[in-house]
């Protein structure tokens, strides 16, 4: 009388697909939380270029950076705030001055991952044309373009260093 039941080699080889077919399932699914995350940072660009339009309209200034290293200042982390491998700091008075046009001051989806593209970076220069500010953010899409950086200007800061790819944005705001 022979035993219903399933042999070693064919447990096995169920497991083996089982396997396959959940580690293809958890790549695609990783893929479209990185494609997600670069909406979301090209959507809060735009409030902070809005915020920032309009802090300009009403002080025909953009907002200063004092006490900031090298005038960059992680927007939203206030003056004990760091950010960027926490090489740099945040300012209240500059989150306080955008607060009346931005309630809340977005924050880079993978905040607090200690790793480069953990905030949102601001900065005002001037050139020939006068002041602008500019907007520093991380991408995780592999060779981005310049709509994926709203317009902006794309830089790579090298192999390992990146949030996904190494990439970076800048946006000059006038």
């Amino acid at each position: 009388m022979k035993k219903a039941g399933f042999t070693l080699i064919e447990l096995l080889v169920v497991i083996s697909i089982i396997s396959l077919l959940s580690s293809v399932v958890l790549t695609s699914v990783n893929s479209a939380r990185a494609k997600a995350r670069d909406a979301r940072r090209l959507a809060d660009v735009s409030q902070l270029v809005t915020a920032l339009q309009f802090y300009y309209d009403a002080n025909n200034a953009f907002p200063p950076t004092p006490g900031c290293v090298n005038g960059w200042c992680c927007l939203g982390h206030g003056d004990g705030g760091r950010c960027w491998a926490n090489n740099y700091t945040g300012n209240t008075a500059l989150d306080n001055g955008l607060a009346p046009y931005l309630p809340k001051i977005p924050d880079d989806p993978l905040n607090n991952t200690s790793r480069y593209g953990d905030a949102y970076m601001y900065r005002v220069d001037n050139d020939a044309l006068g002041t602008y500010a500019t907007l520093h953010w991380g991408v995780e899409k592999s060779n981005p373009t310049t709509q994926d950086c709203a317009g902006g200007t794309i830089g790579n800061w090298g192999a390992g260093l990146g949030i996904g790819s190494n990439y970076y944005c800048m946006l000059p705001i006038r």
